[in-house]
């Protein structure tokens, strides 16, 4: 017997589910605030880039003016950056709006775009490069019609020489150490292309006449070592280089007829050497032990003569490679010894030339051989003259042109005078040399930057923005530790500078 009561037994209803929010939307927002961050900050270092290395505008305009180079990078990143905000900053406030608190979105949005600005900073660097500070730049010369004959580094202090003085600064601060007078009414008209121990050798003379002093002065403090009365004729009235010369320890004075060493910090005569009768001395230099000259003779092919420095003895005498008795000879380097070869006559030889320890012809470098120009003539500085050429590690490096005003810098072996290596570079201003690097210093105008160029294999790698005056084309530029000196040839008007000093960090 079964009861039914008429019960039924219902289950409780299930609690509705809550719709899952998307993470999507917010993870969208979260990005797109880190970018928006990330962008501002390219946008305002671009501008703020662009105002002060480019005065506010670079490139050409549609009526073709040229304004100069756009800072390296902003090419890209300020297009980029620009088009960038139109995307980034809706994708952030839309994502940041599904949070929920408005209060905590905005509190998000910004916190996220403050991150973003270290990765902004980043890219900014890696494509700008790195900015090279201004340690300290000299202040204008006066009267504005001077200009600067040379220049050496010797240790901490950097001298620029002027028809009138010598100036000696310390690299590190700028400070004037000390500063030369040219005695009397005489001018400079010749200086060693370098110092040596710690001395710099100039020459002087009265204007319009030939130079009859030499002079050796104290890097450090400007004092006069000593003074000599140049024999012979004298050393020409206009500013002449390569005809006085310093090495380890010695001093070489040279006239057309008489080549003369003296001791480089007492003066005392070493040894002379003397031109036979209707010959003449062209020019010379200095090596670490080797001295190198050339001997012109009426009617015979110039002959390039080589001496041991501390004796004056003749090591070998060679005629130059070339067969006619008219040539412009000048010495590129005197150990090794390397000279440049202009033969005169519409098909005389054009080319580089080095020789061994016996004076054999071991190679010889065209200058021009059709497709590119070796750049090996002297700029600016007329005493101590700056050059596109380093010869360093058994190889001639020099800046080269191309036909469409394009350029390279290229490597030679001096043993056979083969080809090593070819880098495309923009133009540059100046060349300097470290252990297995080279240092372009790139045309304040067109190019500019410092570059390092890899001795070994011609690597071209960015090294940063100098920040210090626009110099002159074809400064003389020099590297200390991590400080790198610009001299400039003309520096008279207001914001210029006649030497300046930048750093690496």
């Amino acid at each position: 017997m079964s009861v039914d009561m008429g019960f039924q037994i219902v289950p409780p209803p299930e609690p509705a589910k809550k719709p899952r929010r998307s993470i999507t939307p917010i993870v969208i927002g979260v990005i797109g605030a880190v970018l928006v961050g990330m962008v501002l900050t390219l946008l305002v270092s671009s501008f703020w880039t662009l105002a002060v290395e480019a005065g506010g505008s670079c490139g050409t305009s549609s009526e073709g003016i040229s304004h100069g180079p756009c800072p390296r990078g902003t090419a890209w990143m300020l297009p980029v950056s620009i088009i960038s905000l139109f995307v980034v900053v809706p994708a952030a406030l839309l994502g940041l709006a599904k949070i929920g608190s408005r209060r905590v979105g905005c509190l998000g949005a910004v916190v996220l775009a403050l991150v973003g600005i270290f990765p902004g900073l980043a890219v900014f660097r890696w494509s700008h490069g790195r900015t090279l500070a201004a340690v300290w730049q000299a202040p204008p010369d006066r009267p504005a019609t001077v200009e600067g004959l040379g220049g050496w580094l010797s240790g901490t202090t950097v001298v620029r020489a002027r028809f009138d003085r010598l100036v000696g600064y310390d690299v590190a601060t700028g400070a004037v150490r000390w500063t030369y007078t040219v005695p009397g009414r005489d001018v400079l008209c010749a200086m060693s292309r370098t110092a040596a121990d710690g001395i710099g050798l100039i020459a002087h003379g009265a204007e319009t006449q030939p130079c009859d002093r030499v002079t050796a002065v104290d890097l450090t403090t400007g004092r006069v070592l000593w003074e000599h009365a140049v024999p012979a004729a004298g050393i020409a009235s206009s500013v002449s280089a390569d005809v006085i010369a310093v090495t380890d320890g010695m001093a070489v004075i040279q006239t057309p007829q008489v080549l003369m060493a003296v001791r480089l910090r007492e003066g005392t005569p070493l040894w002379q050497d003397r031109a036979a009768d209707r010959c003449r001395l062209a020019t010379v230099a200095a090596g670490h032990d080797q001295v190198l000259t050339t001997v012109s003779c009426f009617q015979q092919v110039p002959r390039i003569r080589a001496l041991d420095a501390a004796t004056g003895h003749v090591r070998w005498t060679t005629k130059a490679p070339i067969q006619s008795d008219a040539a412009n000879i000048r010495p590129l380097s005197a150990d090794p010894a390397v000279l440049w070869i202009q033969e005169g006559g519409q098909r005389g030889v054009n080319v580089v030339a080095s020789f061994d320890e016996t004076g054999r012809a071991q190679a010889t470098i065209p200058v021009d051989d059709g497709q590119r120009r070796l750049d090996l003539g002297d700029h600016t500085f007329r005493a101590t003259p700056a050059r596109n050429i380093v010869l360093r590690d058994g190889l001639l490096v020099a800046k080269a042109q191309l036909p469409g005003g394009r350029y390279r810098v290229v490597g030679y072996g001096l043993a056979d005078g083969r080809p090593r290596w070819s880098t495309k570079v923009g133009d540059f201003a100046a060349m300097q040399a470290e252990p297995g690097r080279v240092h372009l210093l790139g045309d304040a105008t067109w190019h500019p930057g410092l570059w390092a160029l890899s001795l070994r294999d011609g690597k071209l790698s960015y090294v940063g923005l100098p920040r210090i005056a626009d110099p002159d084309d074809d400064p003389l530029f020099y590297s200390t530790g991590n400080r790198y000196v610009v001299l400039a040839e003309r520096a008279t008007n207001p914001g210029d500078a006649p030497v300046a000093v930048f750093r690496a960090r």
